[in-house]
């Protein structure tokens, strides 16, 4: 079972896939773009390509990697969302790409949680309508998804029976 937990910024998604993957004993992937944009939060499109690019392929290796299970913190639907709010029309090769990725179960974070400034965060005032867009662009898709919302421990429980009902046995 692959688990990709998506959502707005600051909504607890590292803190999420770190603390399930050391619950359920298995790995966790980093989201990609953090690296490539540390120390320079200013892009480009270009830019965006070749995070969607590199995240593609790291998703690849770990899923092969692990291919019983695996937590990954965030994933191309992110990006997808990203691209349509910093450049309007998402590439027909991310579309493709989501339409054939391996399946997945999606944890989908509630911002609920207090802001965190951050240099690359930049959305502070607008987390629920990009909740909305997240929530709307998983639903259009099929995918599955569990909300994840509450604060400490409830939260962490939450993720923990979303999981558990996607793939029975696994708690």
């Amino acid at each position: 079972m692959i688990v990709s937990i998506v959502g707005p910024e600051s909504s607890g998604k590292t803190s999420l896939a770190t603390a399930l993957a050391e619950e359920l004993s298995t790995n966790w992937l980093p989201e990609y773009a953090r690296e490539y944009l540390s120390g320079r939060p200013d892009y480009t499109e270009l830019d965006l390509e070749e995070i969607a690019r590199e995240q593609i392929a790291r998703e690849k290796a770990f899923i092969e990697a692990n291919p019983r299970a695996g937590i990954l913190d965030t994933d191309l639907i992110v990006i997808a969302i990203w691209w349509r709010e910093q450049f309007g029309q998402v590439p027909d090769w991310v579309e493709r790409h989501l339409d054939h990725q391996p399946l997945r179960h999606y944890l989908l974070t509630r911002p609920d949680l207090p802001w965190e400034p951050d240099p690359l965060r930049v959305s502070p005032h607008d987390r629920e309508r990009l909740f909305g867009l997240y929530r709307e662009l998983l639903s259009n898709r099929g995918f599955a998804f569990s909300e994840i919302y509450g604060q400490g421990p409830i939260r962490l429980e939450r993720a923990l029976d979303a999981v558990a009902g996607s793939t029975p046995g696994i708690r």
